[in-house]
């Protein structure tokens, strides 16, 4: 069996390389792994053999981190592909349920954990460590207790660790091979170690730091020595400064990995994740989320539109009732040593909206002023108006106007003028509503007198 699947994931490189292309070269299916990057190879055919799948069908989002949910899926299909040589394994409800239970019937995992939390590489490890037989983690490295700097021996999750070390699945993040078990591991570096598992043709011997210390003359302290640098993910020779073991592992510093991403929805009812990632500092992280107020800022808490506010995924149900769609959101992120960083404020509409107030006539244009009552419009953007729930009118919104000077967008909050140009129906009058064009609006003016 083992045979079998070193064969078929042979393909799987380390680097990026060119891709040989012949008649069964696998597709990629997704528009954000552009060929040439480093892991383009290693997602296609992790994809393509069913062991790991894209957020949607076009997109795999690699530089999204990995969660428990996506990393319990993975052992879950790598243990089914390597003892019956096939993935068969399905989503459930959630989504996660069957490679949970899946994992769970076998023994893969023993605990439960925050599924949609995001994966540290000291609790990815041991799910993986745990993915296959033992038969599939022959040494190839010799890793001496302890040689793993930042790795507490007494900890949990050590023995999966060095397991992985061992087996030249995981060779660490820097020359000096720290594991750095705290911090969230890529989507898009999964893949490499995807391969590693299943393929033993692709695991990496090496020699810890210790035992193959850099030596150079203290008198000459400019000299600087090529040193391999391996990690999880790929490896490459970088110029680096001389290294003293006995320093510790240096943490990288707390950063904004992703950035939440604002929306314009075109209907209410439904909900929208505002969702952050963070990188390095210490595990555990803290994450308040606040809104703009003028000039204050309010903690944002839980409520009939508002849920997870002290998580990295605030959730927010697009209602009219919901005081903060249009306003400035924000994230402030905390580590365990109490280190911060801020996201960039976005801002969540619902479908555009404006009450007429005044419908003017100049120049044989309508002009149609009033306050935005929600959601943004943009110069060109096709609009209806809207008169006792129905559409009485169809047209474009050619220009629009705040204080006689011309915008590109008028959004919520704003007292704005819309030069309509009306391509069917009736003209706009006082109480009228006008939208954004949807798809299938008809003019009805059956019930009116002109």
């Amino acid at each position: 069996m083992k045979k079998l699947l070193s064969v078929v994931l042979a393909i799987c490189l380390l680097a990026s390389t060119l891709v040989v292309a012949s008649a069964n070269e696998a597709k990629n299916p997704f528009t954000d792994v552009k060929e040439g990057a480093w892991y383009y190879s290693q997602i296609v055919k992790a994809a393509d053999l069913s062991l790991i799948n894209g957020k949607t069908a076009t997109e795999f989002k690699p530089d999204d981190l990995l969660t428990y949910a996506e990393a319990i899926k993975l052992a879950a299909c790598m243990n089914e592909l390597y003892t019956t040589g096939k993935v068969t394994l399905v989503n459930g409800t959630p989504w996660y349920q069957t490679y949970l239970d899946y994992c769970t019937e076998h023994k893969i995992i023993s605990k439960t954990y925050n599924y949609g939390d995001n994966a540290t590489r000291a609790g990815y490890m041991e799910i993986f460590a745990n993915a296959l037989p033992d038969e599939a983690f022959k040494d190839i490295n010799n890793i001496p207790d302890g040689s793993i700097l930042d790795v507490d021996g007494q900890a949990p999750y050590a023995i999966y660790v060095y397991k992985l070390y061992k087996a030249g699945i995981v060779t660490g993040v820097d020359e000096l091979h720290n594991c750095n078990p705290d911090a969230f591991i890529k989507r898009s570096e999964v893949a490499t170690i995807l391969c590693r598992m299943m393929d033993e043709a692709q695991r990496v011997s090496f020699k810890m730091a210790e035992d193959e210390p850099v030596v150079v003359p203290p008198e000459d302290p400019e000299i600087t020595t090529e040193i391999p640098v391996q990690d999880a993910e790929h490896t490459e020779v970088l110029p680096t400064k001389p290294v003293e073991i006995d320093k510790p592992a240096i943490q990288a510093p707390l950063t904004i990995h992703k950035q939440p991403e604002g929306a314009e929805l075109d209907s209410y009812g439904v909900k929208h994740e505002l969702e952050v990632q963070v990188f390095g500092g210490k595990a555990p992280y803290t994450y308040e989320w606040y809104y703009k107020a003028r000039r204050d800022n309010v903690t944002i808490e839980n409520g009939d539109y508002v849920k997870d506010a002290d998580t990295a995924a605030l959730v927010l149900s697009v209602e009219k009732e919901n005081t903060l769609l249009g306003a400035t959101i924000y994230c402030k992120i905390t580590d365990s040593e109490g280190d911060t960083v801020t996201t960039e404020g976005v801002k969540v509409y619902g479908p555009f909206s404006m009450p007429v107030e005044q419908s003017l006539n100049s120049d044989g244009e309508n002009v149609l002023t009033g306050r935005v009552e929600d959601g943004v419009l943009r110069a060109g953007d096709k609009v209806s108006v809207i008169r006792n729930g129905k559409v009485v009118a169809i047209g474009v919104a050619e220009d629009l106007q705040m204080f006689n000077k011309s915008l590109d967008e008028i959004l919520k909050g704003d007292n704005a003028g819309i030069f309509f140009a009306k391509e069917d129906g009736v003209r706009p009058s006082n109480g009228d509503i006008v939208v954004k064009y949807r798809e299938g609006d008809v003019v009805d003016t059956s019930d009116i007198v002109n």
